[in-house]
This record gives structure tokens, sequence and C-alpha cells, in this order.
């Protein structure tokens, strides 16, 4: 087994045998401008260690195991074998006589949520087969630096699973008067997707990235290559290498790649090679040279372009290390940013959350949907995001639209340019996506385990245990549902993504507006869950239609008292039953503090009755030989184009039947697929296939998802009714407004401090209550032991949960102070004035065709029964328990979402003309306004 591999070989691209530098460098060797060097790989450290692995497992358990383990390594002879498999690999890669620098490169330097940064030891300037080994062997020493150890230890990890693969690799020769540096493909400071930063210095860069030492700093724009702004610093002094240096110049040479100076604290980061002749030396720059620019404009756009093509190569914003010597730019390291300043809007958020939630939701939510968002990211070969991707800020949910940017639409460019590069590319395609074909699958496996726990929570009895042992019900219901959430976020970006990857390939052979008719009758008919839900809807109305007696008594009767009416309609009755038996867990809004379909059947009934009502009006206008709503009847929407013909003018055209949509949509592939080249039809047909499969998939994942809701209401309806009853709370609805964090230390202080009562009761005597103290803090949790030291010395059982009264009281008023406005869209920045002379408003268009018509305001489910026949839809966003009122609109406006969102898919299926993301729709309209609108160009004109 060869001990080496060249950054060529395929290989070397594995992290398991490369490490995290060395399969970057690999990858980028590829494509991109990068010295050339090969990698010791992490079989050849398991081979180095294997004789000495039982005596390392023995010093694992004593005092200082680190050091020891690290000198035991260095004491350990390099085998003759190893010294002559290096000499090839040097002359191989064209490294005889030349600089080297020898670098860790560690296994486990990607795990999710690790950092191990500067941890390990890189060696610079090494010359000569003997010292490289000696260089390889240092590095494996470093896997076990103390710093090393204890971070392993901290995350978990075990010591015997890491392992170290080294990098050698030539080094730039940069000169005092050259230039080096790093270089941003996105400005990570300022949060700017559009502009690649570029730090600069003359010489070597390590006094860039040591950041130390002054450097200038470029702001390049990625589309022009255009410089738009700089700051130039004034840089007394450059760092070159002397004695040994590469090529031409001064002998100054370049780390290439290697850990940045100052990550490690003298046991990790860059090291002189004492044996080599290769020294850094800091020379002084004369008075012109210290104030002038490191880069020229033109060698800043080339850094900028180098930046922006390693991201392209990488399909992800990178974070690169670059050096110019002798009029070529060099890449000497790249790795993906995953952490940038954040900009919080309502641009990502608005449709999942588009009203204020309570504390305690969210933080239930929150860690389980960054996790899943990760775990996500990693299934689609993203890097972990760092940072947060959703904060609440005054009970709304803003979004890190900077990392929307980032993440969001990651399409594999560089595979789909053109029909020649996508058929060269199937391999890949293959190789890098298969696992969007296995997760559906592998999804619909992973539902039975969510749905037989919830199942096991909904029927597990409370009414016997302690309030803490009702809180940790709560606690394991939100871990059935962070472990079922994981790949569901995958789910979403997936479908995303499938939808621009069909889209492009479209606009290959079509001009973009036929692609866009071609790629909607491609979708026109995917069965989901919530069209299963609304067609059983209908089926309900239906069945109030043909009764006149029953719908009569609905009309007469709404809301609470037509549940109650429907005692006197006992079959109707049980239809309507068996409909909220098996549905009924569908949300009325994301935050859980809101009831579902079961607890607030009257919303349904009203839907239902609206579309009864609606279906006897289409009845008496077809007999009647006119439209339901009264043709020009001012109270009602009237259609100028038809959806299905994309027109903005002309006579009104009914929507098409399912069974025409479902004609279209096969006929349409049929055509697609034929006319694709022979060896890009089952790539074709395969997308196709896959969209509307994440399309019924992601829309499913969400029916599922919400089934966790009425656990969770139950479990927390019994917690708050326990502290109504302790005098805790006003309502045992209350609870929701206790954030996780004070609510879970208040629980635990209480079970600690009745443990104490109790054994103090039994004993009657302080010292053995102390001792009883004692048991607790040495056999408790870490977080009762906490909680028992908050609450040591206090009187009574309840005192711990006291806190709890004000924190509700005041976050429960400034939550409904939040449902009374209108969020600021982006966070600490106050909203642009609305232009109150235009009449001309611009969204995104969410559903083909143009309507005009007076508008309703709908704010919330309270107002779903006063909604008028006929009239435009304006809301926040729009979920399945709105899915109704679409039957009864004309038309539909929403403040947020996108051609993927609810409110459009539901507009596009009935054929009616929908504008999204027009921002303050709720507060701009006022019901009964006419406007038109235009759902193909993404406009609202208001009329009057």
């Amino acid at each position: 087994m060869s001990l080496t591999l060249r950054f060529t070989d395929p290989l070397a691209t594995e992290l398991a045998l490369s490490g995290g530098k060395g399969a970057s460098l690999a990858k980028s060797a590829q494509n991109l401008p990068v010295p050339g060097g090969f990698i010791v790989t992490a079989d050849a450290y398991s081979q180095f260690i294997a004789p000495l692995q039982s005596r390392i497992t023995e010093l694992i358990g004593t005092d200082s195991p680190a050091e020891a383990i690290a000198d035991l390594i260095r004491a350990t002879p390099i085998p003759d074998a190893w010294l002559s498999e290096f000499d090839e690999a040097v002359a191989e890669a064209g490294l005889t006589g030349q600089a080297v620098a020898v670098r860790s490169s560690g296994t486990m330097e990607d795990l999710p949520g690790a950092a191990f940064a500067g941890q390990h030891d890189t060696y610079l300037g090494v010359r000569g087969t003997a010292a490289i080994a000696e260089a390889v062997r240092d590095c494996y020493a470093s896997l076990w630096n103390e710093h090393a150890f204890r971070y392993r230890r901290q995350l978990g990890v075990d010591q015997l699973e890491a392992k170290m693969a080294v990098v050698v690799q030539l080094m730039v020769s940069v000169a005092a008067d050259e230039a080096a540096g790093v270089a941003f493909s996105v400005d990570p400071v300022r949060g700017n997707t559009d502009e690649v930063l570029i730090n600069a210095a003359f010489g070597l860069g390590e006094t860039v990235v040591g950041g130390e030492e002054p450097v200038d700093e470029f702001r390049v724009r990625r589309d022009t290559g255009e410089q738009v702004a700089s700051e130039i610093a004034e840089k007394p002094t450059a760092l070159v290498m002397t004695g040994g240096g590469n090529g031409a110049g001064d002998g100054a040479g370049h780390d290439v790649g290697g850990d940045r100076l100052g990550e490690g604290d003298g046991r990790g980061g860059d090291r002189l090679c004492e044996g080599g002749g290769a020294r850094t030396r800091v020379v002084d720059l004369g008075a012109e040279q210290r104030t002038r620019p490191a880069l020229t404009t033109a060698q800043a756009k080339q850094v900028a372009e180098l930046a922006v093509a390693a991201e392209n190569h990488f399909g992800f914003a990178q974070d690169i290390e670059w050096a110019l010597h002798d009029g070529d730019l060099y890449l000497l390291q790249s790795r993906p940013i995953t952490r940038v300043a954040p900009r919080w809007t309502r641009d990502e958020s608005a449709e999942r959350f588009p009203t204020p939630v309570t504390p305690l939701t969210w933080d239930l939510v929150e860690a389980g949907f960054h996790h899943s968002l990760n775990h996500s990211f990693d299934l689609m070969g993203l890097p972990p995001f760092d940072d947060k991707w959703f904060v609440m800020r005054d009970f709304y949910i803003y979004g890190n639209q900077t990392a929307v940017d980032l993440y969001a639409g990651r399409l594999p460019t560089n595979m789909l340019s053109s029909v020649e590069t996508i058929t060269e590319s199937l391999p890949q395609i293959a190789r890098q996506f298969g696992w969007v074909q296995e997760l559906p699958v592998q999804w619909m496996r992973d539902l039975d385990t969510y749905l037989i726990g919830i199942g096991r929570l909904s029927n597990e009895p409370l009414e016997e245990k302690s309030l803490a042992q009702v809180w940790d019900h709560v606690i394991a219901i939100s871990d059935l549902g962070t472990e079922y959430f994981r790949p569901n976020i995958a789910i979403s970006l997936t479908q995303g993504t499938l939808y621009a990857a069909l889209q492009h390939m479209l606009s290959l052979a079509l001009d973009d507006e036929q692609a866009q008719v071609v790629f909607e009758r491609l979708m026109a008919s995917t069965e989901t869950k919530t069209s299963q839900v609304n067609a059983e809807l209908r089926e309900l109305s239906q069945l109030v239609a043909a009764d006149a007696d029953l719908l009569a008594a609905l009309e007469a009767h709404h809301g609470e008292a037509g549940v109650a009416e429907l005692e006197r309609f006992s079959q109707f009755k049980a239809s309507f039953d068996r409909f909220l038996a098996q549905h009924g867990h569908r949300e009325l809004d994301f935050d859980a503090y809101h009831p579902t379909w079961v607890e607030a059947p009257h919303i349904v009934l009203d839907q239902i009755r609206l579309l009864a009502a609606r279906t006897v009006a289409e009845a008496e206008a077809s007999d009647a030989g006119a439209s339901p709503a009264g043709g020009g009847d001012h109270s009602a929407a009237a259609t100028i184009g038809s959806p299905e013909s994309g027109s903005g003018t002309g006579a009104a055209t009914a929507p098409m039947t399912d069974m025409e949509r479902k004609i279209v949509q096969a006929e349409t592939e049929l055509a697609v697929v034929n006319a694709a080249p022979e060896k890009l039809r089952y790539l074709v047909q395969e997308v196709i296939r896959l969209a509307r499969t994440y399309t019924a998939l992601d829309d499913l994942e969400h029916y599922q998802t919400t089934r966790l809701t009425l656990p969770m209401r139950r479990a927390l309806k019994e917690l708050g009714g326990r502290l109504v009853d302790a005098g805790v709370l006003v309502e045992a609805s209350d609870v929701y407004f206790i954030d996780f964090e004070h609510l879970d230390t208040a629980i635990r202080a209480d079970a600690a401090n009745r443990a104490l009562g109790a054994t103090d009761a039994a004993n009657r005597d302080l010292g053995a209550t102390g001792a009883a103290y004692r048991e607790v803090y040495a056999t408790g949790t870490a977080a009762t032991r906490a909680s028992a030291s908050a609450v040591a010395g206090t009187t009574g059982t309840g005192s711990a949960l006291t806190s709890l009264t004000e924190i509700a009281a005041q976050n429960k008023a400034a939550y409904q102070a939040a449902v009374d406005r209108t969020p600021e869209w982006e966070y600490g920045k106050a909203a642009a004035a609305v232009d109150a002379d235009s009449d001309h408003i611009t969204g995104t268009a969410g559903s083909p065709g143009t309507v005009e018509g007076e508008v309703f305001v709908v704010h919330s489910p309270a107002d779903f029964s006063s909604f008028p026949d006929g009239a435009i839809l304006v809301a926040r966003t729009t979920n399945p328990a709105w899915t109704a009122l679409f039957y009864q609109a004309g038309g539909v406006i929403t403040e947020s979402g996108g051609a993927l969102s609810h409110g459009a898919v539901t507009a596009r299926e009935l054929g009616l003309p929908a504008v999204m993301a027009v921002r303050d729709a709720t507060s701009r309209f006022t019901s009964g306004q006419r406007v038109r609108v235009d759902g193909s160009n993404g406009n609202v004109i208001e009329l009057d």
C-alpha cells in the first residue's frame, strides 16, 4: 500500500485519506493554480502508529498522556522503506532540491462544530528527504499536542479515532516587492455577497493571515472586477525568506497554505525548519513602498477573479490564501466561509413565521431547527453553518439574509453550463447527487419510528407525574421532533434546487419565457397531502350544499354556534368528526400556543360553509348562464386573463380540470424527454420526476411535522395547569410566555427543593437535611446540582417558581403588543416610506393571469368566516389551513413567499392570479379597495 498520493490522484480528495487541508488542496489542484506537492496519507499514520498502539492506550490513562505520547512518537525511528518512497514522491512532484512546507492535515478538521485550526503543527522551509520524513513524524506527534488532546476530549471524540495525514508542498518564493495575502469571495465582514474582500501585504502572506501587522484592504465587485474601495495601510516591513528560497528573486519563500501564524500556542502552528538552511527575516521597506498599495488595480482584479473561481470550483463561497510571484498568481489554500456578518430581515422568515411567536415555542423549535440545518447541509455536501440562521427579535422571527444568500440556490453550475458539459459530468452528477434519489425512500422508512413515538407520547398518562416529570415529558416530545426533523430542511432546499436545475436545463434549449411555460406544464399536476385534504374538504362542502337545511343552519350560526348545530345533523357530524380525527392536528399557526383544527373545529366548519355556499352559487349561476360572482358585479373579482395562456387580456377562461392538467403534464414531459439528447434523456426525466417527488415530500413532511403539536399542547396544558395551581400563573397557556432556560432552571430547582424538603420532614434534623442536599449535589445531573446550589437554604417547595410569574406577565404583554404592530422588514432599519403617489406596486410573480376586484385583508383565521365570495385575498402569508379561502378568492396577494410558497402553489393549482412578496400589503391595502393583480409579471395596481 502506497504511503503517498499526488495532488492529482482522484483518491487524494477523500477526507479520510488526505485530511481536511490535504483534501481541499487536492480538489483545488484539479482546476486552480496550486503549487505542486503530495500527501502522506492517514493510512501511513495508522501504519506508523500500529506498533505503538498498546502503549498509547496505556498512556491515555496517565496524568500527562499528551506529552508522553508525543515524545513516544518522536522517539520512534522512521522506517528505511519510507525514505525510499518519499524520495520517489519528491521527484515525481518536482520538489527535488526545493524548499517545501510540511503541514499537518487531520482527518477530524471538518467535523461539524469542530475547529481544529492551529491545533497541529506545520514546518516551513524543509529541504531534503530525511528532513521531510522527520517533519512528517513531528506532524504525527502534534496530533497529540496538549491542546488538541483536550479539545478532542471536550468534543467527546475517541482519541484513538483521530488520524493525521500530512501535506508536502512547494513553497512559492515571494519577494519583498511582491504581494501575498487572503481573499474572501464574499465580504464576510460587511455581509456583502456582491463584493470580494482582499487583504494584502508585501512579502510572505503570514503577516496577513497572522493578523498582527498592517495590511491593505481592497473591495472588488464580483461581477465586473471593478475596485469599489480600498484602505491602504503604512506597511513598514515585509517578511521574506533567505538562504534557500525557491526560484528567482531574493530567495523569499511562502508557506503554501500552511496553518495561519498565531493559531497555535507554540505547540501548534508554523515553525521554521532547523536543518534546511531556510530562514525568514523581516526587512525594512523604503518610505515610498510603505504607503504604496501592495496590489495594483489589475492585480486586485486578478485576485478577486481567483477567489470567485475557487467558489465556482467548490460550489460555495471561499476564503483563500494566495501569493504573487514573477507575475504568476498562486492559490495556496481554500476553505469555505461559514460565518458572515448577519443582516436580519423578514425575507426568509415571513412566510414560515408570519405572526409573533411565543418564547417557549421558539426555544423548543430553534435548537432542533439549527441541528437539522447543519445535518441537511452535510447531506447536501455543503459546509456547516457556524452561526444563527433564524433569531427572535421582539417576538418576530428574522432570518440571516446574508447566510441565505450564501447557501441558497447552490446549483452545480459548473456541471450544467451547456449540454456538452452536462453530458461530460454525468458520472460526477451520479456520485454527488445520488442521495437525492435515496432520501425520499429513507425518509419514508424513518417516518414509522416518528409516528410510533407520537402515539406513545400522546397516550402517556400525565396525572401522576411530578412537575419535573411533566417537564421531562415536554422535552421528550421536543427531542422526538428534533430527530424526525433532521433531514427535512434538506428536503425543502432540494425541492428549490431541483426546480432551479430543471428551469436551467430548459433554458438551454428555450428562451426564458418559453422555459417558464414548459416548466409550469411539467409541474401542472403534482399530488400532495394538502391537495388530498382539500379534496376531502370539498367533499364535506358538497354534503352541506346538498342539504338545504344544514346549509341554512350553518349560514345562520357561524363559529362555535355552528358546531353546536351539528348535533341535529348526525350523519354529517360523523363525517366531520372523522375528518378531524384524521387531519385535526393541522395547524392554524406555526406557534403551538394556537389551537389545531381539532381544537378549533369552528374554523374548519366555517370554511366548509363558505365552500358549500360557493358550490350552490356556481350551480345557480350555471343554470342561469352567468358567472357565480355575478359577472361585472363590483363586489366580485373579474378575471381578465387566462392563467393557462399567461395572457394579460382577453376573455375569461375557466381553469383546467385535474384531468386536463394531468394530460398537459404527461404530453409536455414526453415532448421534453424526446427532444433531449439521447444520453441525457434519463437525467432529464429523473430531474422532472424528482422535482415532483420533492414537491409532494416537502408538503408531506410539513403535514407530519404538525402531528407534534397535539401531544406538545397536551403536555404544556398539564404543565401550565400545575403552575396555575401553584399560584405562579394566571392561565395555563401563560406557560408559553416563559423562555426555556428560566422554566427549566426553576423546575429543576423546585424539584431539588422538594427533595430536600421531603428529606427534612422525614428526619426533622438540619444535619440530615444537609446530608440530603449533599446527596442531591453528588448524584444529580449538572442541571439539578446547579439548581440545588441556587436554592440551597430557601424554605418552602414553591419558592423557586415564583420568579416565573413576572417573566410570563412581561413577555405576554410584549407579545400582545407585537401582535398589534407590523414588524420592521429589516431589523433595526426603518422601513422605506411608501410612495403614496404611486399606484403601481411590484412584488414577485406567483401564479399567472390578471384579475381586477376588491381586496379583503385577512389577518388571522378569525377573519375566515367573513371572507366575501370572489374577493382578492390579502394576507401576510398562507398555510394549508387557509386553502379553502382560495376556492372563494378571485386572486391572491401576500407579503412574503415566492413561486414555491403555499399561496403560489395553491393559486396555480386553482388558476388564480397571484403576486407574492408585496411588503406591508396588509397595512397598505384596506378591505373593499379595488386593485388589478397581474400574476404573470408580479405587479399590483391600485384602481382607487
